[in-house]
């Protein structure tokens, strides 16, 4: 668990110390390539079992999204203060619960429909809109939370058919 926090500060001091330097898809793609060297083993041990026919669109689409997701946060890291990506970045959870509601059928309860009113007021005051310029970092740190959330709930799906370190495998 110390490993993964640290390799989590690593990408997030590396991607933010070069800054506009390297496009945001190849800090994406090292970021990707560093992952599938640690998760190899456990990829081949997941293609070995194979890959549920039912399963394979959900898996693209679950990757797709989180390269997406990948791309915009370190485009957004690179534009905006680390405070504000990380602010913006906690709509994550509330892309999740609205997702979770329309797509897997959850219900929500009166306290979360609040705790969504109020983490988008506190979105609104992050990102003051009228009072300041909103950047394109801004904007992607949005479709980033946005992408992480749908990834997420693919995720939850894929979970009635593969172990969690066959998934985070499969996402490498």
């Amino acid at each position: 668990m110390f490993l993964s926090g640290l390799s989590f500060v690593a990408v997030n001091a590396t991607v933010r110390h070069l800054g506009t330097d390297l496009p945001a898809a190849e800090s994406a793609f090292i970021r990707f390539a560093y992952g599938l060297l640690f998760l190899l083993p456990s990829l081949v041990a997941v293609l070995r079992n194979g890959v549920p026919r039912a399963a394979v669109r959900l898996v693209l689409g679950r990757g797709a999204l989180h390269t997406m997701a990948v791309i915009l946060w370190f485009f957004a890291m690179a534009r905006i203060p680390l405070a504000e990506v990380t602010a913006i970045g906690y709509l994550n959870p509330i892309v999740v619960t609205v997702g979770a509601a329309l797509f897997l059928g959850e219900r929500i309860a009166l306290r979360r429909v609040l705790a969504i009113a109020v983490a988008l007021i506190g979105a609104l005051v992050v990102l003051r809109p009228g009072l300041r310029e909103i950047v394109p970092g801004h904007f992607a740190q949005l479709g980033a939370a946005t992408c992480f959330g749908l990834s997420y709930i693919i995720a939850k799906r894929l979970s009635a058919m593969f172990s969690a370190s066959a998934m985070v495998a499969l996402l490498s």
